[in-house]
């Protein structure tokens, strides 16, 4: 669930920063830009934290 909010918030702060950019209000765009950032830093991390990863699992010999 907040995977799917995170991609909405990230889908609709590229409309507003992308083909909007000329009517929007520039507090707008930089809310938007702010939430884009945001969004795909937590997507990274989600991701990273529920994926698997073998390198943990890797022990030194």
């Amino acid at each position: 669930m907040l995977v799917w909010g995170t991609v909405v918030a990230f889908l609709i702060s590229l409309v507003a920063v992308g083909p909007l950019r000329g009517i929007a209000p520039s507090w707008l765009q930089t809310g938007a830009e702010f939430l884009a950032v945001i969004s795909v830093f937590a997507l990274v991390c989600l991701l990273e934290s529920s994926g698997n990863n073998n390198d943990r699992s890797n022990t030194a010999s």
